[in-house]
């Protein structure tokens, strides 16, 4: 099968999308697409970040006031709505749109949840940061993303995001899956065939020529006697069918019959043969069948399959990543809670602000893994 140029046909639907207004649906069913594969790539949401990216100003600046490590980490500065929203369209794309997580369920600002969609996106920690419209730089920066990384109703709504994430592409995978067994099992006799079929010796009577019926015998009698030949001969009696088996016994084609190619009703194409009919194309040389390669297919089958064991495999080592990372961080503050001395303030983040900033930031990271 032909790998489609997605970015390509996206393209064309958003230039079709700004003059006509056309649903995404009905775009695929007319370029005979299927929508339950393309629907993650032909959508109307890269038309709207292109729009909003016309629309912000830019003069929006950041305001980055020099404060203690201490406090930038605790702290992570604000950025309002407006120029959050400016900040996500510039500086990067657009952003899968939430369906049945929402940021509000899990207690987290509209920054906190920018910051999670990168994360799931595959940006690292401090690149999210930054592109969620926190400040800081070097050290600072790593630290404050891994403060936001770190809070639990974060981390809850990041694993909310992959796992929403996940399903949507199984139900997607599992799709095209079902296409290309379909393909790979589907008969090609159902779509074209070379038979053999009986000849008009086969059924006749003492192996004679047959007719098909009274009227055709009656017209090869007048034909005869109009060209003043001799009548032809009606021995063999009618009832002959074109698609009939040859005659085993036959002496005229030794039970071989004759070859003909024959192409069935489209139209009433079923069950996997539907995924592997791919169209009719009449030439000079007669009519064409296009199916699908059931190789190709084969070998697509065999990658997907590989795919999706090793996503539902790498499920499973995340899971006891986290679960790993979350004793480990279990352990290190209550080894800082015995260490602390009664008359001190617990701090179980480890950061004083007796250091100076990069000290700081660098002792945090180490203490976060």
């Amino acid at each position: 099968m032909a790998r489609q140029n997605w970015e390509e046909l996206h393209a064309r639907f958003l230039a079709e999308y700004a003059e006509t207004g056309i649903s995404p649906k009905a775009w695929c069913e007319r370029e005979g697409l299927a929508f339950s594969s393309a629907k993650r790539y032909i959508k109307i949401a890269g038309y709207k970040t292109a729009n909003s990216q016309k629309k912000q100003s830019a003069n929006s600046q950041k305001k980055a006031p020099k404060k203690t490590a201490n406090s930038q980490i605790k702290n992570p500065q604000k950025v309002p709505a407006a120029a959050l929203a400016g900040t996500a369209a510039k500086t990067s794309p657009a952003l899968p749109e939430r369906t049945a997580v929402a940021p509000a369920d899990y207690g987290i600002s509209e920054q906190q949840a920018l910051f999670a969609d990168h994360v799931v996106q595959g940006k690292s920690r401090v690149d999210a940061y930054r592109l969620a419209g926190y400040s800081g730089e070097g050290n600072v920066a790593y630290a404050g993303a891994s403060q936001v990384l770190r809070n639990i109703k974060v981390s809850r709504y990041i694993h909310a995001l992959r796992n929403e994430r996940q399903k949507r592409y199984a139900v997607e995978l599992d799709d095209l899956i079902t296409q290309l067994t379909a393909i790979v099992n589907a008969d090609p006799n159902a779509l074209s065939q070379y038979r053999r079929v009986n000849c008009r010796y086969c059924w006749g009577d003492n192996h004679k020529y047959q007719w098909r019926d009274i009227e055709e015998q009656l017209q090869a009698e007048k034909r005869a006697e109009i060209d003043k030949n001799p009548p032809p001969d009606v021995s063999g009696g009618v009832g002959f069918v074109d698609n009939s088996d040859p005659n085993p016994d036959c002496p005229r084609c030794l039970g071989e019959g004759r070859g003909e190619a024959y192409f069935p009703d489209t139209r009433d194409i079923e069950g996997d043969e539907r995924h592997l009919f791919q169209g009719v194309k009449v030439t000079m040389n007669g009519v064409q069948i296009a199916i699908a390669d059931k190789d190709a297919a084969r070998r697509e089958l065999a990658r997907l399959l590989v795919v999706r064991g090793a996503d539902s495999r790498q499920t499973e080592l995340n899971i006891e990543r986290l679960e790993l990372q979350n004793q480990k961080l279990a352990a290190e503050i209550a080894d800082i809670r015995r260490n602390t001395p009664p008359d001190e303030p617990p701090n179980p983040d480890g950061v004083t602000g007796d250091l100076p900033p990069e000290d700081a930031a660098a002792q945090y990271r180490k203490l976060m893994g």
